[in-house]
Order: C-alpha cells, then sequence, then structure tokens
C-alpha cells in the first residue's frame, strides 16, 4: 500500500526531500519555497513562533505558510557554514557577517543567540542566513558557545575573536568575561 501524504495541497511524494532532523523532514517545493513537516504540534508551534518573530530581519527565512504540523518557508540556497570553511578560509567578512547575525537574533528578540553552524548558510550572494529557528526561544543563552565551538572544530575559533574584537570590542569583552 502506498501512503500518500498531502500537506497544504502538496503531494509530499512528488516533492524533493532535503533532509531530515530531530524535529521533522524538509522538503523542497520550488526555488523559492519549502515544506517543513513536524513530528509533533508543539515542535511546529515553537518554530513558528521564532519565524514569526524573524520577520522583520533578512537573515532569518520568509514564512509563507503554515498549518497544524508544518510550516511553507523560504527555501534558502546555499552551503552549510561548516561545510564551506572546511574548504575555504574564514574572513573578516565573513566574521562581520557572523557578527550581524549574532546581532539579528538579539534584534528580533530571541533568547538563544547561538546555532550550530550547520544550521548557518552562506548564500551565492555571501548573505549569512539562520535556516533553523526551532531552539531560539528553549534556553537563555548570550554566549554563542555551539558557534564558537564549531569554528573550533574547524581552527578558526581564535581567528574569529580577533575580527571580534576589531569590528565590534564590546561584544568581544561581554564575550569573554562571559566565558570565565
Amino acid at each position: 500500500m502506498i501512503v500518500i501524504k498531502i500537506y497544504s495541497g502538496l503531494n509530499i511524494n512528488e516533492l524533493i526531500f532535503l533532509g531530515e532532523g530531530t524535529q521533522g523532514k524538509v522538503y523542497k517545493i520550488d526555488s523559492k519555497k519549502c515544506i517543513k513537516i513536524f513530528k509533533s504540534k508543539k515542535i511546529c508551534t515553537a518554530e513558528l513562533y521564532t519565524l514569526v518573530m524573524g520577520q522583520r530581519d533578512e537573515h532569518f527565512p520568509i514564512l509563507y505558510e503554515y498549518g497544524n504540523r508544518y510550516i511553507i518557508r523560504e527555501y534558502i540556497d546555499g552551503i552549510e557554514l561548516d561545510k564551506y570553511l572546511s574548504s575555504n578560509p574564514l574572513t573578516p567578512d565573513i566574521s562581520n557577517k557572523l557578527i550581524e547575525l549574532y546581532e539579528a537574533m538579539e534584534k528580533v528578540g530571541y533568547s538563544r543567540l547561538d546555532s550550530a553552524l550547520f544550521h548557518i548558510f552562506l548564500t551565492p550572494s555571501e548573505a549569512i542566513r539562520l535556516i533553523d529557528t526551532a531552539r531560539a526561544m528553549v534556553k537563555e543563552s548570550t554566549y554563542p558557545k555551539l558557534i564558537l565551538s564549531g569554528l573550533n572544530d574547524l581552527g578558526y575559533r581564535d581567528e574569529f575573536l580577533n575580527h571580534v574584537k576589531v569590528f565590534n570590542p564590546k561584544l568581544y569583552n561581554d564575550w569573554i568575561t562571559h566565558h570565565k
């Protein structure tokens, strides 16, 4: 027996599967949109809340539609930052864009100002976008532990912190003070 799952009139079996995470599965609808199907309504509601918060900033995906267990949002074309940095250098420009992403998370009101590098995409136009906001309100954290840990794994933590020290000395001091 073949099961056909329909969300918002879309037959999931006809879409391009992009990936699966702890919250659910993501499928590409077209060059502009994707759909995330959640394992539970509670998780969907939590991510919907954070996506709505992010609508006033270009670092976060545009929200198009939602339902009980799905969200249709902007498809972000690009490469995960950890994959990009595994074969390309960390530049001052990328560091500055990471600082801007951190500031954008704060500006929209997220309580967790952090993300795993594989949720941060570098687009073909070299913009930095956060593709997964699900955990942005789960806990409070102003220290970007996951970002710094991911950069450390790639050998770029100290270089990034040096860039932060140049571009935003106050933020650098806040992070260093917090980490002691």
